[in-house]
């Protein structure tokens, strides 16, 4: 993927729209709106995000539906784990005043200043946020066809600042990448729900077992003579299927379902004696 390597122009700490030409940032925004398998997706976005200058951001679009289960399912997000924890287990999703915003108005939220009128459960939100370090940001309201969503990026930290509002630069190009980035999510969410992905398929479930066992994916690329850019997207798609947040909470879910010590019986070999030789980290043409 191009148009990447001159962005850092626009990141919110140093920004100079001369040095960079409005067209490379078009470039490198288009490509979220291009058909790209998951991991690509993902990761172009993050680096997107993080040549604008923003490291945590939360991403969401969801049919306008009750939730149950896990309510981080289909979210792409970097906010720390510890607030994910949280809003998971504390039961913050049912008092969520930017989700209630988001999928109720079209207009942009500013965390801080609705922080500071808030009161009761609400305020209790906000407080709690503002505990792992998500003081300062704003949500903007996503919208494809009948599904609604979020984008939610933190200031602290960046340089930019609230009483800025849409006046520095970086904070004006996240609504310029916004269309980039809906066009993208609409593709990815077509995508995984026409195939037939109710059940992990076999290769998923192979990598899920050996990431069970600790082995990165680099160590599981040669286990199973793949590469590792494949095993990543094995491990993402089983993540998705499993409504999981991350690796380790796809591998816990697969795990409570039975699903590991079934595919255990599939291999000749215990967990504890496959291991990779580190030395082959240096031979070429073995990936």
């Amino acid at each position: 993927m191009s148009g990447l390597t001159v962005m850092d122009t626009y990141n919110s700490r140093s920004f100079s729209a001369r040095r960079t030409a409005p067209s490379t940032v078009l470039q490198a925004f288009s490509e979220l709106a291009r058909e790209h398998n998951p991991c690509d997706w993902e990761r172009h976005l993050r680096k997107v995000m993080r040549q604008l200058g923003f490291a945590h951001y939360l991403i969401s679009l969801s049919p306008m539906r009750p939730w149950t289960g896990n309510p981080l399912a289909g979210v792409i997000t970097t906010f720390p784990r510890t607030w994910l924890d949280c809003y998971c287990c504390d039961g913050l999703l049912d008092i969520d005043p930017i989700l209630k915003h988001c999928r109720q108005e079209l207009v942009p939220m500013f965390w801080a200043q609705q922080g500071r009128r808030a009161r009761g459960r609400t305020r209790h939100f906000w407080q709690r946020r503002e505990e792992h370090g998500l003081c300062h940001g704003l949500s903007i309201p996503l919208r494809y066809e009948r599904l609604r969503g979020t984008l939610s990026v933190a200031f602290d930290g960046t340089g930019v600042h609230e009483d800025d509002g849409f006046a520095h630069p970086a904070a004006a190009l996240l609504f310029m990448l916004v269309p980039y980035l809906v066009s993208g999510l609409g593709r990815r969410r077509w995508q995984t729900d026409n195939p037939c992905n109710d059940d992990l398929t076999p290769r998923e479930l192979e990598c899920l077992y050996w990431a069970s066992a600790g082995k990165t994916s680099w160590e599981i690329s040669h286990i199973l003579t793949r590469s590792e850019r494949t095993v990543d997207f094995h491990l993402l798609n089983a993540r998705r299927k499993l409504g999981s947040v991350s690796r380790q909470q796809a591998v816990g879910s697969a795990a409570a379902r039975g699903l590991l010590a079934a595919q255990a019986c599939h291999f000749d070999h215990p967990l504890e004696n496959n291991s990779v030789d580190s030395g082959a980290r240096h031979q070429t043409g073995r990936i």
